[in-house]
């Protein structure tokens, strides 16, 4: 198929020019910081966020360049029950409306760009054919650059390429008949019309990054001069302690705001003078958050870190990662930036208009405001039904998700089991919770026999827990209330990790406790262990067979962990257990390097998605209670 065409470069070729100019003046660019107030943000959804960087010379005009910025969609192909704010929001056929709309009202004078995740922990309607159809329905929004994600990575970087290349799945092409924005179908998966961008994520052993560093998209003044805008593309520096190791091998994932700054400096020897960062990190509103709010003006957070060291020309920032929802402007060191995001699963589309000085291709403002994509004729509520807007979706796109639905259904509908009551990810103060301790049973029973590994525990890392499981939640398949389907357990586990079964001393499983932590509890506290736990730590699921005490406010690594006990018996330090957990923990994943370096014996097992489809089907006809959250307690 023809691409659209688009201009994006391969930073190689003026690498070395480029690098001199960061190292002589790191700060230099052909847009500098204009004198003006210090900004706060926007504190409610009826502020205004406009942004002045520069003044507008006598005589000169403006030109008005739309930026439609969405984030972390996750393949959600359909609406269901999501929703925000108090409305049914979101699915890729109703995002496509919102962003075709404006497309159609800004004609020429737009780009549509995505900030990562894109693909990975999504639904079974996506997942189950190879995170393939989004991308197809993304090609239908017309979407010019996106940066990665971390979970553009969970598959590797070989996948990732095919996800942007085209061609067949190992597996084959098995979401044939592929939909093409023209109305015509192949049988060969086309790949991305969209160019992926990765400034920061080079191959170890060239240097060369994985995709281009940038892209640049030419538009027209209103008396026909040509000028450009470039977008840089970067995911956050931490990726490999979030993602499975063999995702990411081979690569390396650099400092943000370095790579942006070198981006910049190649921009500007292409004569581009107004880059916009697309990258796939951000931040929280603290306090009550609002659609198009700054509640806390983003204070602390890893996107305002990583501005605080931006080369002034970089004045927009579309962000990402968090699935918060932000319109806020940041002044750090007399340069004021605007920095977006747009909630995730295509519930929120940011529209940003850019003024260009028509004559010099100089940025004098730019403005944002967050849209709620909405979808429904009706409101979520207690035991409410969306009632679909069919004129707020578009019709291509929803012929997309119709086939891909429609294909999964039997899979997707199938009843697995029951539940009594809620299982949900809601967590302790000491961070256990109802969903997590049902999954590392599930593990532990699918690994306790001596033939499957001889498991006396299970471990499970939070962030593998994607959605909750409600007694009320139904899919298409109309389920009874308590019932639970396969699609239903897919989103809880949408990655497909197998099980590993290890040996650990009872110091090893000390010792992975403490990297649940740093101290203090804060961004800047020192990490136990070698621990990436966030502040307020990340804490395991485990097994009913294992129990630990926990003080989570110690003010040292060894004093956050007290007694440990193993069906009931104190563990001693020099005790060994055979322990389960999946591969992505297995391999170091989320930090926990204990799990590599102080296990031996390993042996694999199944899907976890297999086994919590088992532990399912041991539990009827009752169904599975929900536990009673005492597996970790308070130390005394």
């Amino acid at each position: 198929m023809l691409k659209r065409f688009r201009l994006w470069a391969a930073p190689l070729a003026l690498a070395a020019t480029a690098l001199a100019v960061v190292v002589v003046s790191p700060l230099a660019s052909p847009n500098e910081a204009a004198a003006g107030p210090i900004i706060s943000g926007a504190r409610s959804v009826s502020d205004q966020v406009s942004v002045k960087f520069s003044t507008l010379p006598k005589g000169h005009t403006t030109t008005d360049v739309h930026l439609l910025a969405f984030n972390d969609l996750h393949g959600n192909l359909e609406a269901a029950s999501l929703n925000v704010y108090g409305k049914f929001a979101g699915g890729a056929a109703y995002l496509a409306k919102a962003v075709k709309d404006r497309q159609a009202q800004y004609g020429s004078g737009q780009a549509t760009i995505f900030a990562g995740d894109n693909i990975g922990a999504a639904p079974l309607q996506n997942g189950l054919f190879h995170e393939e159809p989004i991308v197809l329905a993304s090609n239908m929004m017309h979407v010019d650059f996106a940066s990665v994600g971390n979970h553009e990575f969970d598959k590797g970087s070989a996948e990732l390429l095919r996800i942007q290349n085209g061609g067949c799945h190992a597996d084959g092409c098995n979401a044939a008949p592929y939909t093409l924005p023209d109305g015509s179908t192949t049988n060969v998966y086309p790949g991305a019309d969209f160019q992926y961008l990765s400034a920061n994520v080079v191959r170890t052993a060239t240097g060369e990054t994985l995709f281009p560093a940038y892209g640049i998209k030419r538009f027209s003044s209103s008396d026909g001069k040509k000028f450009e805008v470039g977008f840089i593309g970067e995911v956050l520096e931490s990726t490999p302690t979030i993602v499975t190791p063999t995702g990411v091998a081979g690569l390396t994932f650099q400092d943000e705001a370095d790579a942006a700054n070198r981006a910049v400096a190649e921009l500007a020897l292409h004569g581009v003078k107004v880059p916009v960062l697309v990258i796939h990190q951000g931040g929280f509103q603290s306090g009550t958050a609002a659609l198009n709010g700054c509640a806390g003006n983003l204070a602390g957070s890893d996107i305002a870190e990583i501005a605080s060291r931006l080369d002034p020309a970089i004045k927009v920032i579309v962000s990402a990662h968090t699935h918060a929802e932000y319109r806020c402007t940041i002044t750090i060191g007399g340069v004021t930036r605007l920095i977006t995001s747009a909630s995730s699963f295509g519930r929120v589309l940011s529209d940003i208009t850019l003024k260009i000085d028509a004559r010099n291709d100089k940025l004098i403002s730019a403005e944002a405001s967050n849209i709620i994509v909405e979808n429904a004729l009706n409101s979520p509520g207690p035991g409410v039904t969306r009632q679909a807007d069919a004129s707020k979706e578009d019709p291509q796109v929803a012929a997309v998700v119709s086939q891909y639905v429609t294909a999964a259904a039997p899979l997707a509908n199938h009843v697995i089991g029951r539940i009594q009551g809620d299982l949900t990810r809601t967590a302790t103060a000491y961070g256990e919770s109802a969903l997590g301790d049902v999954i590392a049973d599930a593990q532990y029973v699918a690994t306790n026999p001596a033939n499957l590994g001889g498991a006396a525990l299970a471990f499970m890392n939070p962030g593998g827990i994607r959605n909750d499981l409600r007694t009320t939640d139904i899919s298409s398949g109309g389920e009874a209330v308590g019932e639970v389907t396969y699609g239903e357990a897919f989103s809880v586990q949408p990655f497909g990790n197998s099980l590993v079964t290890k040996t650990m001393t009872g110091d090893a499983i000390r010792h992975v406790l403490e990297q649940q932590f740093r101290v203090p509890n804060t961004s800047a506290g020192v990490p136990c262990r070698g621990s990436t736990a966030p502040a307020g730590g990340r804490v395991l699921q485990i097994s009913s067979t294992f129990s630990y005490e926990s003080d989570p406010n110690a003010l040292t690594c060894d004093g956050k962990i007290g007694r440990m006990w193993v069906n009931g018996v104190e563990v001693q330090p020099t005790d060994t257990f055979r322990l389960t957990m999946n591969n992505f923990l297995a391999t170091g994943g989320d930090g926990f390097t204990v799990f590599r370096d102080e296990a031996t014996d390993a042996l694999g097992g199944a899907q976890d998605i297999d086994a919590l489809v088992d532990y399912f089907g041991a539990n009827e006809p009752t169904g599975i209670a929900v536990p009673t959250l005492n597996r970790i307690v308070a130390k005394p």
